[in-house]
């Protein structure tokens, strides 16, 4: 049910972000007793203001109440994931290019962590410029990555 609900909330909620220039990052669903608590996660390429995370939570949950997609009381939480997000898409990758990066890589024999600066994203290949030298990791092997701050 919950599943359900997380898709249909998905379909009403990314054309209003991407309409004002936001991508929806997750969607969190939670229940407590005969509550929800919503919390939407959104990004840009400029980042997200404050200001930005008010104006898209009276779009959303103005939305959601007109369609009335959840039937009980519901709590909306609206905000920026975080500078220590998980990395895990090309556009997450791409967006940190330049940055200091953790990436955790699935091997079929145990796990491996590279960690340097990512230099470029081709051919959704990551190119990391490290202690080892240059390392190559295709972002199909890549379990998630994380910035180094």
């Amino acid at each position: 049910m919950i599943k359900d609900l997380k898709s249909e909330i998905e379909q009403i909620v990314e054309p209003i972000l991407a309409q004002e220039g936001f991508e929806l990052v997750e969607i969190k669903l939670s229940r407590y007793k005969k509550n929800f608590r919503l919390q939407i996660f959104v990004d840009s390429d400029h980042g997200v203001t404050l200001d930005e995370c008010s104006h898209l939570s009276r779009l959303v949950g103005t939305a959601l109440d007109t369609d009335d997609v959840i039937e009980s009381r519901y709590i909306l939480e609206l905000s920026s994931p975080g500078l220590d997000r998980p990395l895990h898409n090309q556009r997450d990758f791409q967006r940190c290019i330049g940055k200091d990066v953790k990436i955790e890589i699935i091997d079929e024999d145990d796990n491996d962590i590279v960690t340097g600066t990512l230099k470029t994203m081709e051919d959704d290949i990551l190119c990391l410029s490290g202690e080892k030298g240059e390392v190559k990791v295709p972002l199909t092997k890549v379990r998630q990555g994380k910035i180094i701050f």
